[in-house]
């Protein structure tokens, strides 16, 4: 078999250029796709060449590279690797080269983590939301206010209609994915924004006046807002704070206040309570502070 080399792969097509469009063809989110391209790129940056086949050499060498080198943890490497492998399995299956050269003994084993996925603490996320009071409109800030005290994902948010709201009740209607329907409890402080961004929503007189516009939440030419308008505003003001980190915190926080984890399940809305039992193990910070106290 006639092999190609980089040279002449590069002078026909960037092969990087042709994965990213196979990607984007295969359904992959953008977040997915820039993240596959960034990993890739280190590894042809570290060689000094341009994106083209890779070899098993390179493989063993980068690896040693990032463990010994750069002190890179390991669940970082294994990422790289698999965005590797992921573009070794593209060339291959292009012919570009016939055969894999990541193998699953690259992957480092790495102990399971019982900890809650919540990254950030409830500090960061007050002075975050208060980030976005002072340097936003109100809607915004309502928004993530909203994030934080319902627990809601960005796009089941940005779906509510004034129809799914019970003042009498204090719940809220929600569809979530796969069209599921739940109804969700609402808390003092999420109520009250809620009233604030109703009250709000008639600065956007031609949807209120004319359109009658059904989403609580709207666009500032009165619209539906895009969740990748939220999620800008997100990027703008913080590299570690996202609308699903938010989701985290809040789960963390019902829970640590007495909360039950089968009521936490359907606030949610996960199918099994197993994606919900995460949020039983411990945080970082509770990790910490538990062991400060065993000082003897």
């Amino acid at each position: 078999m006639t092999i190609i080399t980089t040279q002449n792969l590069v002078a026909k097509t960037n092969p990087l250029t042709q994965y990213t469009n196979y990607l984007a063809e295969q359904g992959k989110s953008k977040n997915t796709i820039k993240s596959y391209n960034h990993d890739i790129g280190l590894f042809f940056e570290y060689f000094k060449i341009e994106p083209g086949i890779i070899n098993r050499d390179q493989i063993i060498e980068y690896k040693d590279y990032l463990l010994k080198e750069k002190n890179v943890d390991a669940k970082t490497i294994n990422r790289r690797l698999s965005a590797l492998k992921s573009y070794n399995e593209f060339l291959v299956k292009m012919g570009y080269q016939d055969s894999l050269v990541i193998l699953g003994q690259d992957y480092i084993r790495i102990q399971k983590q019982l900890t809650s996925p919540t990254s950030i603490t409830k500090s960061e996320a007050i002075k975050f939301m208060e980030r976005i009071r002072k340097n936003e409109c109100d809607r915004n800030y309502y928004i993530v206010a909203l994030l934080l005290n319902t627990g809601l994902r960005i796009s089941e948010a940005l779906n509510i209609e004034l129809d799914d709201i019970n003042f009498k009740r204090k719940n809220l209607k929600i569809v979530g994915k796969g069209s599921k329907q739940r109804n969700i409890p609402l808390n003092d402080k999420a109520i009250e924004i809620i009233k604030l961004v109703i009250d709000d929503r008639k600065n956007y007189r031609y949807a209120y006046e004319v359109l009658g516009s059904k989403y609580l939440f709207l666009s500032n030419k009165s619209e539906k807002l895009r969740s990748s308008s939220i999620e800008r505003i997100f990027n703008n003001y913080s590299n570690k704070i996202t609308p699903h980190s938010l989701r985290h915190m809040f789960a963390t926080d019902y829970l640590e206040n007495g909360g039950d984890l089968r009521s936490l399940q359907m606030i949610l809305g996960h199918g099994n309570l197993s994606t919900t039992a995460i949020y039983t193990h411990p945080t970082e910070s509770s990790m910490r502070r538990n062991i400060n106290n065993c000082s003897f």
